[in-house]
């Protein structure tokens, strides 16, 4: 896990999914200092926190009509959510777990391309 999403909008203006974007971010990094935690305890409770704090943003960007603008966050959003699951559940080796993770990035990586390419004609 630790698929980040760039923000690519201007300081100025901050829409709700430069806000998603960022939750997304923060999440990540939290997972991040979760693994790097060496109380076993703390370890668990910061991985449950992202990932519930994951299962909410994915609740709320599924609940909006599927755009181009938001299908890359979903994606990446989802990409997160499945990666962290499965290393919680300890159901996915390490490799099958960054295996998924990278299909599931240059899925993302393509579809935010594609975006860019629709916008700019």
């Amino acid at each position: 896990m630790a698929h980040q999403t760039p923000l690519g909008s201007s300081a100025s203006h901050v829409s709700c999914l430069d806000l998603w974007r960022e939750k997304n971010d923060q999440l990540v990094r939290q997972a991040k200092v979760a693994q790097d935690s060496s109380l076993p305890l703390r370890r668990q409770q910061l991985a449950q926190d992202a990932l519930e704090g994951l299962r909410g943003l994915l609740c709320s960007l599924q609940g909006l009509p599927a755009t181009v603008s938001v299908l890359p966050l979903e994606l990446t959003v989802i990409c997160n959510f499945i990666t962290l699951r499965a290393n919680l559940a300890r159901g996915f080796t390490e490799d099958l777990a960054q295996d998924i993770q990278q299909g599931l990035e240059r899925v993302t990586q393509t579809w935010s391309l594609l975006c860019v390419l629709v916008d700019l004609s």
